[in-house]
């Protein structure tokens, strides 16, 4: 806030959160949205980096916030799907439109160097190099509106409506600018990498310049003559090669020979005489009398035609400060443009299909063909088996998705979540077919990690992510929760897997995908309505008892999670493997038939379990004998009452 340049130049106004989905920071890591800071924005190890075909700084910048900002207006969402749509079909179009991008500089950057000019900022202004950047970007953003204006195909209304009217009212605000440019810089010179004024531009500084170069042609001409007495001509490996040249030095100007002719300057006797300045490992530096008293008038002109050199560049970079709020409306143009080409780029070779969703206004669909999980596939030579989601706002919102690991379990559910968040940000999205709501939060509760710094534990991490689930979703998010509960008892964790699959299911009514371990979940099917089992399918070898993952997904619940058969893929000694399934079969003998019992409740017992019941209906429900002793001592504070009562009767 400090900053000269921001003064008055800032305004506060409501910023529509509502305008853009939510995505928790849970969200971020889990989908990989954001490249991490030791990864290239270019790098498929993220979602930007896969995106990331943008061809100027400005269309980075965009893309970037446009994952961090998906739309949820349906409409705004329709428009760039419209343009990649019409890029898509215009392959030739699409090239060239990516060769004038290549050209447009960090307009952004450059614009607020134009705005500090006429302050008393320390931090970097613009130069007339950055006049001579911008004038270019004009003049690509003139061949990129011709290359828009020749498009007739498909949406070339919303192509026009979207990019082309904003390129070419900014080209329109940019005439005086082109002329300014064209007038003050000496163009030819910009070339060659050299910026200054043109000296036909003030009859002053072209005089000084004259001075100035004749001057510098008189030494020139010492120059010269100092090499006809060295007999130097011809001896060089070039034809016409200047053996001697002219180099800056402290004093100004003086002359320099390679190591080769060092002897024949240290020893020449004739006139002129030579001064020897510096004797370097390459080089010899030295100089003559002649040469010494025409620095001087060098210096002094150098000096005057600095000076008002300076005033210009200030006058014309003063001028061109005025046109930075139309470089930020440019920088804006080319960069949506530049994200939208870069979208349609990743469609036409991406490693697999894309296609453009339809848009569910109602919100009471999403229905997926052959899902893929863009990153993995981009990260990895092998196929990728693609799988299919249906889900109904009414019959089937949340699936319980049960499996082996290392089945494919979270890998599916993270590629729904891409493939929505894609579509928000007008992008097509990694699948055969799709029709997809419109979300307003994507949450994600996936992985295990602790924050030792901040002392929580792995357990209480995925609390805290559960819980902003539970008190943040709404009937128009996407939930995606994996292996919730893992970091307590068995008996703990399964009922709060339980109480919170049931919560999103019947309070929050939002489209979720929950993958579990906890095969128990799966008669949550029968207890509540709108929970639809599924599995990722494996097979077991009869003969040899491997296993082999599938990677499809299938109806149903599983009825192993093949633990034992994992461990012996990663490696474990065979004692350590028998044990194991030793021991699991011994406690689901013990264990696994009461969870089981306690998940298999009647449907009405469990729509009536915030109620205030009668205790000896609790008691009267019970499915065996076990459970009947387990009720008796829960109601039994209920219970005293009504066995003090009978006794006094």
């Amino acid at each position: 806030l400090s900053e000269p340049s921001y003064s008055a130049a800032c305004s506060l106004r409501l910023y529509p959160l509502t305008s853009f989905l939510y995505l928790d920071k849970a969200a971020f890591a889990a989908l990989h949205v954001l490249p991490r800071p030791e990864e290239s924005l270019r790098s498929n190890t993220s979602l930007m980096g896969f995106l990331n075909r943008c061809r100027s700084p400005v269309g980075i910048r965009k893309l970037r916030q446009w994952l961090t900002q998906p739309l949820t207006a349906p409409e705004e969402i329709e428009k760039r799907h419209d343009i990649v749509e019409a890029l898509c079909g215009a392959e030739e179009l699409l090239r060239t439109l990516e060769g004038h991008l290549r050209r447009v500089p960090d307009l952004e950057l450059m614009a607020s160097r134009l705005q500090r000019v006429p302050t008393a900022s320390r931090a970097a202004r613009a130069t007339l190099e950055d006049m001579v950047a911008l004038y270019q970007c004009v003049r690509s953003a003139d061949q990129i509106s011709a290359a828009l204006a020749t498009y007739e195909g498909p949406h070339a209304s919303v192509v026009s409506a979207l990019v082309t009217r904003r390129v070419d009212a900014c080209i329109g605000d940019f005439q005086n600018f082109r002329a300014l440019v064209e007038q003050t810089v000496d163009l030819q010179q910009a070339e060659q990498r050299v910026f200054c004024i043109n000296r036909a531009f003030d009859p002053l500084l072209g005089q000084l310049a004259e001075k100035r170069d004749g001057v510098r042609g008189q030494m020139e001409a010492i120059r010269a003559g100092v090499e006809k007495a060295l007999k130097l001509g011809g001896r060089g490996g070039r034809p016409n090669e200047k053996l001697i040249s002219l180099v800056d030095c402290p004093d100004g100007q003086a002359l320099r020979v390679t190591k080769k002719f060092q002897t024949e300057v240290q020893h020449f006797k004739g006139q002129p005489q030579f001064k020897v300045l510096s004797i370097k490992k390459q080089e010899c530096v030295f100089t003559t009398s002649d040469l010494e008293k025409l620095n001087q008038h060098y210096r002094d002109a150098c000096t005057k035609y600095d000076q008002q050199s300076t005033q210009l560049v200030g006058k014309a970079l003063a001028v061109a400060a005025t046109y930075a709020p139309v470089f930020e409306r440019l920088a804006e143009a080319l960069g949506v443009l530049d994200v939208l080409a870069s979208f349609a780029r990743v469609s036409l070779t991406a490693p697999c299909s894309f296609t453009r969703a339809k848009i569910d206004t109602s919100g009471k669909t999403l229905d997926i063909e052959g899902a893929s999980h863009v990153l993995v596939i981009a990260n990895s030579d092998k196929s990728f088996v693609a799988n299919d989601l249906r889900m109904d706002r009414e019959e089937s919102r949340l699936h319980l998705i049960t499996g082996p690991n290392m089945g494919g379990k979270s890998t599916y559910i993270r590629s729904v979540a891409l493939i929505a968040l894609l579509n928000q940000i007008g992008s097509f999205v990694p699948c055969r077919s799709a029709t997809l709501p419109i979300f307003d939060a994507i949450m994600c509760r996936v992985g295990a990690s602790d924050m030792q710094l901040r002392g929580i534990s792995t357990f209480m991490a995925e609390m805290l992510e559960a819980s902003c689930i539970l008190n943040t979703a709404t009937q128009n998010s996407l939930v995606i929760i994996d292996e919730l509960g893992r970091g307590t008892s068995t008996s703990d964790g399964f009922g709060i897997a339980w109480a919170i699959a049931r919560h999103l299911v019947q309070e929050t009514r939002c489209f979720s995908l929950f993958a579990t371990h906890f095969h128990e979940l799966a008669t949550l099917e029968d207890v509540v309505p709108g929970v639809r089992n599924r599995h990722a399918t494996a097979v077991v070898d009869a003969a040899s008892g491997r296993l082999t993952f599938l990677y499809a997904l299938a109806d149903g619940a599983t009825d192993q999670s093949y633990g034992a058969h994992v461990a012996e893929l990663a490696g474990f000694p065979a004692r350590v493997v028998t044990a194991a399934r030793r021991k699991a079969v011994e406690l689901e003998a013990d264990s696994g038939g009461a969870a089981r019992r306690a998940a298999k409740r009647p449907r009405q017992a469990a729509a009536e379990e915030d109620e205030e019941e009668d205790p000896l209906d609790v008691l009267l429900a019970a499915a065996d004998p076990d459970d009947f002793a387990r009720r008796a001592m829960q109601q039994l504070p209920r219970l005293r009452p009504l066995l003090v009562a009978g006794a006094t009767a």
